[in-house]
């Protein structure tokens, strides 16, 4: 297969260049300079992504959710078209390719910036109708009972911890109501400028307000209570009032969700044996279950803190 022969079928020509993007761990990658300038040609990984028209549909609808909204800070890619599709099939792959948004130097945090991203992601995505795209994703519960069945003989304190948390959780967010949100809201996953762009649309999902806060929390990779609060505070701006008093107060658990998932899906995978996050190792895979561990100790530390931020914004 030619990757070069690809971007024709969505009307890009005249291609001088295709390089491999390594970033990310699902999808395969490139950035295409052509005449008309350069973009993003992305393969669907179908062992995850089971249902393109599901994944490729939600995308659609968030594009026209944006294409409507009013804040003009905040936007998606702008998937090009085949055949009246926003993607196409060629040699038993799903590709789709949008142009590429180059990162601007900007005057604010980043951290505020892709908190205002993704509050603004929920609030304009507000109201409309998806599917989610990977079974069981987010699902905590899921995580949980898996492990319950394992044998956690090396990490019993961890395993420990983790079935605790998920009774906590469980009581936390069972009343509350779901929206659409992004699903891995992760700082690398907002292109910072002028206007931001959010990008990796393919776990678009139903689910809570805070598991898109926690996971940006947690993506930062510190405990440091400045970028927390200039994360939650770009995230409320972005938001604009819509989350009601217990979601506020359920924002601080989603980092514990998230840290805590994430963890959970390292261990599952080191102890099964099984390839989720590919091209990583057992010892890896132990080492970044126990990594994130840490991380949700001092998360834990610092609850006092976190909650006080977000209450002092969200009053």
């Amino acid at each position: 297969m030619n990757i070069a022969d690809i971007p024709p079928l969505f009307g890009i020509n005249g291609v001088t260049d295709t390089v491999p993007v390594s970033s990310g761990h699902i999808n395969s990658t490139f950035r295409v300079t052509a005449a008309e300038g350069e973009f993003i040609l992305q393969s669907l990984n179908r062992n995850v992504f089971r249902s393109p028209d599901a994944v490729m549909g939600n995308i659609f609808a968030v594009e026209k959710a944006f294409s409507t909204g009013t804040d003009e800070r905040v936007g998606v890619p702008g998937y090009l078209t085949c055949g009246g599709r926003n993607f196409t099939e060629y040699c038993g792959e799903v590709w789709r390719m949008y142009r590429f948004v180059r990162p601007e130097e900007t005057s604010g945090e980043r951290e505020y910036l892709a908190g205002l991203a993704f509050g603004t992601f929920i609030r304009n995505t507000a109201g409309l109708t998806v599917r989610n795209t990977v079974d069981g994703y987010h699902d905590f519960d899921r995580y949980i009972s898996r492990l319950r069945t394992l044998p956690c003989n090396e990490v019993p304190e961890l395993c420990g911890e983790l079935l605790e948390l998920g009774e906590t959780l469980g009581k936390v967010f069972s009343p509350l109501p779901k929206r659409v949100i992004h699903g891995d809201a992760k700082l690398d996953n907002v292109i910072t400028g002028r206007k931001c762009t959010v990008i990796d649309l393919d776990t678009v999902m139903n689910g809570y307000a805070a598991i898109d806060f926690g996971d940006l929390v947690r993506s930062l990779g510190t405990t440091d209570t400045n970028m927390i609060r200039s994360a939650a505070e770009g995230f409320a701006e972005g938001l604009n009032g819509i989350l009601s008093h217990a979601e506020t107060e359920s924002l601080y658990f989603g980092i514990l969700w998230t840290t805590g998932e994430l963890a959970a899906r390292y261990l599952i995978d080191y102890i099964t044996g099984e390839g989720y996050f590919i091209g990583k190792t057992q010892e890896q895979r132990l080492a970044r279950a126990k990594d994130l561990a840490g991380h949700l100790h001092e998360f834990k530390r610092t609850e006092t803190e976190i909650k006080d931020i977000i209450r002092s914004i969200w009053r």
